[in-house]
């Protein structure tokens, strides 16, 4: 408990209150075990201690490494709030565009069961209605409504939890047909034709990117590496590194460390293009959140590719 209080507190330092919020939004909606916070802490602070300690023992079993060793362990201990951060917010905005690609369908149902009068009947038939998260959603609204809170308070909060823009359209939409008195049936139609309109040029636009993409993901995570790895142990194959003459004026030490500069440079290099091509391929998607995705995957593909490449050509 004392630890959970110690890191809630550093991270209330470090972090506002409103992203604080924003995230046990998220951890409600994602339907996570670690349902605020506190238990989202706990939870980390014991996946930490398990991976902090087996990944010391390993590395003092195989690598004989000393004080290196508790370094290692601190790092490992801070790994799994990482992880957990990115897979909650991941998870997130997975489940937000699945929302957003189901709410056409949702108002064209709605426009046919809606009720012209009342806002509470409309949102009970969205309720009712077999699409999956949309109508929990609306369930949630309903309950809260019946209560105590206002339609307007209960519907405010579905915004918030949501942080969708075109969730936010459905909702000002919803209030502002029935306080302005418009026919409410044909403005969930119009508004339903408008986002599959605007999801099949995005979907175009996806599908003519396509080729980049994949492009982009094979270079970074197997060609490149692969390509520096071979030519990397050619050399090292080829004994450059050790052989006395080879008419380029450097000594053997010389060039031994010549050698281990370039290798050590080459790998930066690697290590830059799996980033930066991560980075262009959440642009590229318009969701910033798939960077750790692509990263988490391009960084160990390039690395075995690079290591395999190396290693099929030293003798």
């Amino acid at each position: 408990m004392d630890s959970t209080i110690l890191f809630k507190n550093l991270i209330k330092f470090f972090v506002e209150k409103e992203k604080i919020k924003s995230f046990e939004d998220k951890l409600f909606l994602n339907k996570s075990k670690t349902k605020n916070i506190d238990t989202f802490i706990q939870y980390s602070i014991v996946e930490g201690i398990i991976l902090m300690i087996s990944t010391m023992v390993v590395f003092a079993t195989m690598f004989n490494f000393g004080e290196e060793n508790l370094l290692i362990g601190i790092v490992a201990f801070f790994i799994p709030f990482l992880l957990n951060y990115i897979y909650q917010d991941v998870l997130f905005e997975k489940r937000k565009r699945k929302r957003e690609d189901l709410l056409p369908d949702l108002l064209l149902e709605g426009s046919v069961f809606c009720d012209q009068k009342s806002l509470l009947k409309t949102i009970h038939s969205f309720s009712k209605q077999e699409i999956q998260l949309l109508n929990e959603d609306f369930k949630r609204v309903y309950l809260e409504i019946k209560n105590g809170a206002s339609i307007e308070e209960a519907l405010e909060h579905n915004k918030t939890l949501n942080k969708s823009e075109s969730y936010n359209r459905v909702i000002d939409l919803l209030l502002g047909s029935y306080s302005s008195g418009g026919c409410i049936s044909s403005l969930l139609r119009e508004l339903a034709e408008d986002l599959m309109e605007s999801k099949a040029i995005i979907k175009e636009r996806q599908a003519v990117m396509l080729i980049t993409k994949y492009t982009l993901l094979l270079s970074a995570g197997i060609i490149v590496p692969a390509i520096l790895g071979t030519v990397i142990g050619l050399v090292t194959g080829l004994g450059f590194e050790t052989t006395k003459d080879v008419g380029i004026g450097l000594s053997l030490v010389e060039r031994k460390e010549l050698f281990e500069i370039a290798v050590l440079g080459t790998t930066i290099y690697i290590l830059e293009y799996s980033v930066l091509s991560s980075f262009f391929l959440a642009l590229q998607e318009g969701n910033k959140k798939q960077f750790w995705i692509y990263l988490l995957i391009l960084v160990p593909c390039a690395t075995v590719a690079f290591v395999f490449a190396q290693g099929l050509l030293i003798t």
